[in-house]
């Protein structure tokens, strides 16, 4: 038999953001049957789709370059299958490229996000003056929690590579690296920018990148 594993990039935006990553794996599974993929399950009492993804996107948030693996028990053309996929797909969802992996090519490991929102023009000049004094910090500790964990503390000023804000018009874009244990995200940020409360109110963040380990 033919294994074949093929990396695909998707875009999720809309209402879509609105649904969770478990809701999202679903409707990854319904789509992939209608497409008639060859995919590859899992043996046991309950064998699932061979399917993974380096970052599952929070909710709410929109993803224009979101990363899936799938694994096919037989090999198909790249074209074909996105064209299978975008046939087959909801409102919100666009397959924008599909790549064969060879044997030797790992899973993908997620090592970089960038992020970009718009800030309202209340807020500019206030945030203006806390990046120039975030980038001035060598450590910058906020607390987070998902709910379900204690909370712990993550140094904000560590996973934040790079950062720019265009004050005229009001975009704001952060690349974050991504690391083992609790990481600091979005909402980490906003919080050492004084920009929390906005988080979902007035600022919209959306992942308009996924970087992947060795690209």
């Amino acid at each position: 038999m033919v294994r074949q594993r093929v990396r695909i990039r998707f875009s999720k935006s809309g209402n879509l953001k609105y649904i969770g990553h478990k809701d999202l794996l679903r409707a990854f599974v319904l789509l992939f049957r209608r497409a008639g993929l060859p995919f590859a399950m899992s043996g046991g009492f309950h064998p699932k789709i061979k399917m993974s993804f380096p970052s599952a996107l929070a909710l709410g948030i929109e993803g224009f370059d979101e990363v899936l693996e799938l694994e096919l028990k037989e090999s198909v053309d790249n074209s074909v299958l996105l064209a299978d996929l975008n046939c087959q797909s909801i409102d919100g969802l666009k397959f924008l490229s599909a790549k064969i992996l060879n044997e030797a090519e790992r899973k993908g490991k997620l090592v970089l996000s960038i992020f970009e929102m718009i800030v309202p023009e209340q807020f500019r000049i206030e945030t203006m003056n806390r990046i120039t004094e975030f980038l001035s910090q060598k450590t910058v500790i906020a607390k987070k929690s998902n709910g379900k964990t204690p909370t712990k503390e993550v140094d904000v000023r560590e996973a934040v590579k790079n950062i720019k804000f265009q004050t005229e018009t009001g975009v704001l874009q952060a690349e974050i690296i991504s690391c083992e244990g609790p990481e600091a995200g979005i909402r980490e940020l906003l919080f050492v920018l004084n920009l929390d409360k906005e988080y979902f109110q007035t600022i919209f963040p959306k992942r308009i990148k996924c970087v992947l380990a060795g690209e």
